[in-house]
């Protein structure tokens, strides 16, 4: 894919999800890099100064916080729940809801991680390096990584974007994925790693402004 086109697809990705930049997505991120704990709702609710009922309805607009039987914190795109994206940071093991976040967070919150996947269709394990400015051992070199953008400006509902951001072990395995998914996009994982550094590039600028 073309610079331009990785460009074109950032900006989309910045509107589109938008949510990523909410105060209390981004706490509960950092906290999760940080701690790789479960984040009681009063520390999260200090650290946006808000209410503890204000935050509970701000939680409100973001359905698809996880939490534990104590009613901590566990998860939100970076998640201790496990899933099939494993996200190895230098001081704990964390998960992330889909393939896009892999390359996402290092330039997002400046972490490096070794990523553990597996292919959609095949099973086999997807591995490779995360940092803030590139990709390094990855495995297989013909890994490829689909996302399909929500329709709706602003949508984080983790269905509509997430479940669809997956990794395969190539174009080819990825085909019969795709003969049923039209609208995705197939990126390598350095396209998807630049698409990552531009998208967060994009977040962080709007931040300044």
């Amino acid at each position: 894919m073309k610079s331009a086109e990785l460009a074109d697809l950032a900006r989309r990705m910045a509107a589109h999800l938008d949510c990523i930049q909410d105060v209390a997505c981004r706490q509960i991120l950092q906290a999760m890099v940080e701690t790789g704990r479960p984040l009681a709702p009063v520390q999260l609710a200090r650290s946006v100064h808000m209410s503890q009922e204000s935050l509970a309805k701000h939680l409100t607009r973001l359905p698809d916080t996880e939490f534990d039987a104590q009613g901590n914190i566990v998860g939100w795109g970076m998640t201790l729940v496990p899933t099939r994206h494993q996200f190895l940071l230098a001081e704990h093991a964390m998960f992330t809801w889909c393939a896009f976040d892999t390359v996402l967070f290092p330039p997002l919150l400046q972490v490096a991680a070794h990523v553990q996947s597996v292919c959609a269709t095949s099973g086999q394990p997807v591995t490779f390096v995360s940092t803030p400015e590139r990709i390094g051992d990855l495995f297989p070199l013909t890994s490829v990584l689909s996302l399909i953008l929500p329709d709706a400006h602003g949508v984080c509902v983790r269905s509509t974007f997430c479940e669809q951001s997956l990794f395969f072990q190539s174009k080819e395995a990825a085909l019969p994925w795709m003969v049923q998914h039209p609208d995705a996009v197939l990126l390598s994982i350095e396209e998807a790693a630049a698409l990552g550094r531009l998208t967060a590039l994009m977040w962080s600028d709007k931040l300044r402004t």
